[in-house]
């Protein structure tokens, strides 16, 4: 049978301190889990990754939404737990982004000596056995000196290691003031993270392939000192600062083209009002290239040709009235009536009793009230 089975803890003082009598147990559960996260976090960064330590201290990242799988409840349940928490001040969660958070665990307050504890610990007992490893300092200095490792690799293994290895097991015990004392080393946060490290072989490789990594990213040069000066000139005169992304497709329009085109493509649209420039620009050279074009002055007789004439014939019949004036309208009416009266004299009078008749005032029927 294996003993070597992962546990989530949790601080009895949040049962036992009237502080924290108001608290949901799944926020008590959600707590110990973010506490265990914590010491996770808290042990790499002993280790030196540092991707969860800011200038604020130790952070987690834990989602509502893994959360409420944990939990088995709803993501709307678990930020009420965690509004609980943060008025407890237990956590405390500061915006990171958009859509991210960062949440700082903060320690448990331990129970105050005259509050009469709900599960008294003096009738259980724990028998500890010291164990001593026969890995001793000198026995890891040999080895180190073995390895073909540098200086400072060598002495964090050293220290890492003596710390985890040499150093004798002290006794358990599962008193409140044993447990308070544990806390305080550990901030108040002490999980089983021990049963998620890794071998030292092991993070000394993720430590070389992330250094790597980070110096292929420092040879590789920014997209923006490659462009070309006419494109950032006229870019930054027209549209304005160039970011890494809006660099990368510059560089792509200029292989699909060439820089001549691309930069008449930026210059001519100065005045115009363009939301997305990138995808304005890119609209214009693809165009350009299939019909053909070759360099800056295609593009140009083209527009001349195509573009300029067919825009200013649609300024001119804009600038045809649409509508005719009152007087215009009234000379056509008359000239109308007059060309009536002398083929059609019949219907001539009839509209024209008829138009007499409408201009009449209507008599008005007075009306009478009951009593008059």
């Amino acid at each position: 049978m294996s003993t070597n089975k992962a546990f989530l803890g949790i601080n009895l003082d949040l049962l036992e301190n009237p502080k924290y009598k108001n608290l949901d147990s799944r926020a008590t559960i959600l707590y110990a889990l973010y506490a265990d996260r914590y010491a996770a976090s808290l042990h790499n960064a002993r280790l030196g990754n540092t991707a969860f330590v800011d200038n604020m201290g130790v952070f987690i990242r834990f989602t509502n939404e893994l959360a409420a799988k944990v939990l088995h409840t709803t993501e709307k349940m678990v930020g009420k737990f965690r509004k609980q928490l943060s008025d407890c001040g237990l956590i405390k969660i500061v915006r990171d982004g958009l859509k991210g958070y960062k949440i700082y665990v903060a320690p448990v307050e331990e129970t105050p000596d005259n509050v009469e504890l709900i599960l008294p610990w003096k009738n259980h007992r724990v028998e500890t056995t010291k164990v001593t490893s026969s890995w001793t300092t000198f026995a890891k200095l040999e080895f180190c000196k073995s390895l073909s490792l540098s200086t400072q690799i060598t002495d964090m293994t050293v220290k890492s290691q003596t710390s985890t290895t040499c150093l004798p097991k002290e006794s358990t015990s599962l008193t409140h003031s044993s447990l308070s004392q544990s806390f305080d080393n550990y901030n108040g946060l002490v999980g089983n993270a021990h049963a998620r490290e890794a071998s030292q072989s092991e993070n000394q490789t993720q430590i070389n392939s992330q250094t790597q990594i980070n110096s292929q990213k420092a040879k590789k040069p920014n997209p923006y000192h490659t462009l070309p000066d006419t494109i950032k000139k006229s870019f930054n005169n027209v549209f304005g600062f160039i970011t890494a992304p809006v660099a990368i497709e510059l560089h792509t329009l200029i292989d699909q083209a060439n820089e001549e085109m691309v930069n008449y493509a930026i210059t001519s649209s100065k005045g115009r009002k363009i939301t997305s420039p990138i995808s304005y620009l890119k609209s214009a050279i693809t165009n350009a290239v299939k019909r053909g074009a070759k360099c800056a002055q295609d593009m140009l007789n083209y527009y001349n040709d195509h573009v300029k004439g067919n825009a200013t014939k649609r300024v001119a019949r804009r600038s045809k009235p649409r509508y005719m004036s009152y007087d215009q309208a009234k000379e056509k009416v008359d000239a109308a009536m007059q060309q009536l009266r002398l083929t059609n004299p019949e219907e001539w009078l009839r509209i024209t009793q008829k138009k007499k008749s409408q201009s009449q005032p209507k008599l008005v029927t007075p009306i009478y009230h009951l009593g008059e």
